[in-house]
């Protein structure tokens, strides 16, 4: 596998973990060089592709229709469409491009869409002292929200 190293300008900050369509649509375009155009052509060529995206702070490796397992979001709804844009490393099986630390959100898109808010099973925590009769149970359960990636495509580089 050859990694690509196609980093943009210096000038452009790190991008936030989620946006919206109309905050993508107001984004420059960047100047990459020949040779990071050539690259970027090469691996839009692939058939699939994969996703190392970072949600909430946690590195998950996705490929198209897979299902992300993750803590639980409160601000989200079911049916509600995410553009993941914190990607640490995108690729296909022969070519990969390894962000610093992420890769440029105008080179991919990236949408998953929320599909379930499951809660956990229920833990028994039980906590006892020694020669007495001190005995404390409590319970503790898990929340969860579990995205479907819809789509992973690598966008066209402008020359």
């Amino acid at each position: 596998m050859r990694a690509i190293h196609a980093a943009p300008l210096a000038s452009q900050a790190a991008p936030a973990a989620v946006e919206t369509s109309t905050e993508s649509a107001t984004r420059t375009p960047i100047e990459w060089s020949s040779k990071s155009t050539d690259l970027v052509l090469r691996l839009r060529e692939q058939q699939k592709y994969y996703a190392t995206v970072v949600i909430k702070g946690r590195p998950f490796t996705v490929t198209q229709n897979d299902i992300i397992i993750m803590d639980r979001i409160k601000d989200l709804e079911l049916g509600d469409s995410l553009a993941l844009n914190q990607v640490t490393e995108l690729g296909s099986r022969d070519y990969t491009i390894k962000g610093q630390p992420f890769v440029d959100p105008s080179l991919f898109r990236i949408e998953a869409t929320v599909i379930e808010h499951p809660d956990g099973k229920q833990f028994t925590v039980t906590k006892k002292k020694q020669r007495t009769a001190h005995q404390k149970i409590t319970y503790h359960r898990n929340y969860y929200t579990m995205l479907r990636v819809a789509l992973i495509d690598v966008n066209s580089v402008e020359k």
